[in-house]
This record gives C-alpha cells, structure tokens and sequence, in this order.
C-alpha cells in the first residue's frame, strides 16, 4: 500500500512539472507599436520673377595694376646719427623741398649761423672799403689831386680772399647740413613712413620716406582683353571694391615709363585715373570691359531661361498655373539675357 502511494505521488509531481513546462514554452506575443507621426513637409513656395526692360550686358573684367607715374623712397645718408623726428605720416600730400625727416644737427647749425655772420660782416667791410675808394675818387677829381688808390685794391683784395674762404666753409657746412635732412624732391603723397619712436638712430640705405606723385593715376592691364581696348575711350574700373572712371591712354604719348614685365611679353594696355581723388595704394584694381551690349530691351535673369537642344523656352505663370512657353533669345549677357520674342513685360516667370 505504502509503495501504491509513493508511485501515486510521484506521478502527481511529474504531471505538475510537464505543465508548468508547458506553461513557459507558450510563445509570448510582442507589443504593439504605436503608429509611426508622419510630419507633411511644409508646401514649398513659388518662385517668381517678372519679365522687365534694361540693359543687357556682356563684359569682363580682368585685373589691372597700379603705377604711380613716379615713386620715391628716401633714406639719410650718413648712419649712426640721432635722428630727431620723421614728420610725415602715410598718406599726407607734400610739396617740393619740404622737410620730411631731420638728424640731429645743433652743431652743423652753430656753425652755419657764425659762417653766416661772418659773410655778412665781410660783405659789410667791402662795401665800406668801396665806399671810401669811391669818395677818394671824387675827391681827387675834384681838386685836380692824383690819388693813390693801391692801398685801396690791395685791401680789396685782401677781403675778397677772406669772403672766398667763409664762402666755401658756408657751402660745405650746407651740404653737410642737408644730408641731415631728408626733403621731398617732387610733389606727391606719402606711401610708407618709418614710424619714429622717439629714439633711434641713422641708417644709411635704410628707407625713411617714400612718395608717389599722384597727379595721374596710372593702372596697367596685360593680356587678351587688351585688343578690346580703344585710346580716348572711359572704362568704369573697380579699386579696392570702389568704383572709378578712367580713360584709355597712349604711353608713348604721355611719356609713360612702360614696367618691364616678367616672362613671355605680353599685350598691354593703361588707364589714368580721372578725378581729383588721389590713391595712397591700390591692392586690388579691375578694369570693366564691355565686349557687347543691348539697351532698353527685355530681358530675364539667366538662370531661369531653360535651352534643351534647340530650344528655349521658360515657365510663365498664368491664372496660378505654371506654363510653359517657347521664346526666342538675343545677347546673352553676364547675368541676363535678351528676350526677343514670347514675352511682354511685367509677366511673372516661374523658377527655381
């Protein structure tokens, strides 16, 4: 009996684990995802433009470089000299013989000021001495009375010879003098300046001053764009983001000092700036050349004009639906083109 119910129990278990086996070994459903958020994009705009009249243009516009028709640097020419004061700053204007920087020189000036007054007091005892050699020559006429006038040009020449020597020691304290100073040999405009601190000393060959003469701007173009370029003629010339006006000119005529150019020679052509305004640099210069132009005509950006082999044609917007429609083109310019048939103006041209 007691073994019927020990094979009872342990059936009874073996059944319990069979299900709870079973149990586990079910497949276990996933979860559900939620639905994916679709964003509609925002509705993207029409681009338009419309159709207007102007001035169609195809041009380029090469480099030019600036030539000042004269330029200058200076420098002291004796070194190791105290140099007491540079009195320009870049870009002041300045005149011929203006001082622009100095050496120290009280003693060259001590001595400039005793020669000076030594001249002036030998001139002074000559003109004396004349004077007393004039008065004895009346005299003499008068009263009938020879004069001997030897002491008289002995003393003369004497004196001359002493005005001789302070003249040439006044002459060369004068030279000495100048090369202590540095003076502007033209009219111009100041380039580059040494900045002065106060205390520094000469260099000999090292550059002070320099100066342009700017009375004509000058600006150099080389290349194939030369052959486009007529003498006399105005070209709109952009320095330094700026817009100018400069004429065309022959350099043989002005007397143009041509650069010598590096390389494989090359076509050239130059401008001179018109206007009063002068330039201390130019760094970047172009010149505007118009190969051909159509004025007063219609026309459209390029970029909305569409050409598919033979054809042209564009998108115009009518009653807000965008059509297509064939034209015909003129000149195509830089950045617009002629429109010479299919369009009138003002009607709005889809794009983009």
């Amino acid at each position: 009996m007691q073994r019927i119910f020990s094979i009872c129990l342990a059936i009874c278990y073996l059944s319990l684990a069979l299900f709870l086996t079973a149990c586990f070994a079910l497949p276990v459903e996933e979860p559900v995802l939620p639905p994916p958020v679709v964003e509609i994009p925002d509705v993207r705009p029409i681009r338009t433009l419309a159709v207007e009249r102007g001035n169609v243009l195809l041009f380029v516009n090469p480099p030019t470089t600036h030539l000042p028709l004269r330029q200058q640097s200076m420098h002291f020419s004796v070194g190791g000299q105290r140099i007491r004061g540079v009195f320009v700053d870049v870009g002041d204007e300045v005149q011929t013989g203006d001082i622009l920087a100095e050496l120290e020189r009280p003693y060259i000036l001590t001595q400039l000021e005793d020669a000076q007054w030594e001249e002036e007091w030998i001139l002074l005892h000559l003109s004396q001495l004349d004077e007393r050699h004039e008065f004895a020559l009346e005299q003499a006429a008068a009263t009938n009375i020879p004069v001997d006038d030897s002491p008289y040009l002995d003393e003369r020449e004497r004196i001359l010879g002493q005005l001789e020597i302070v003249q040439m020691r006044l002459g060369n304290l004068e030279r000495e003098a100048e090369t202590m100073v540095i003076r502007a040999p033209f009219d111009g405009v100041v380039i580059s300046a040494l900045e002065f601190y106060g205390v520094m000393w000469s260099s000999v060959g090292q550059a002070v001053v320099t100066i342009a003469y700017q009375g004509n701007d000058v600006f150099q173009l080389l290349g194939d764009s030369v052959e486009r370029i007529e003498i006399g003629q105005i070209y709109e010339k952009s320095i330094n983001n700026e817009t100018y006006f400069a004429e065309a000119i022959d350099p043989d005529v002005e007397g143009l000092e041509r650069p010598e150019q590096i390389g494989a020679p090359q076509p050239e052509a130059f401008f001179r700036l018109l206007g009063d305004e002068r330039l201390t640099s130019a760094t970047f210069s172009f010149v505007t050349i118009i190969y051909e132009r159509a004025d007063d005509v219609l026309m459209l950006q390029n970029s909305v004009i569409n050409i598919v082999g033979d054809r042209v044609f564009v998108y115009v917007l009518e009653d807000d639906v965008s059509v297509l429609r064939d034209i015909e083109i003129g000149l195509v310019g830089n950045s617009m083109t002629e429109i010479t048939y299919g369009l009138v103006e003002g009607e709005v041209i889809v794009h983009g």
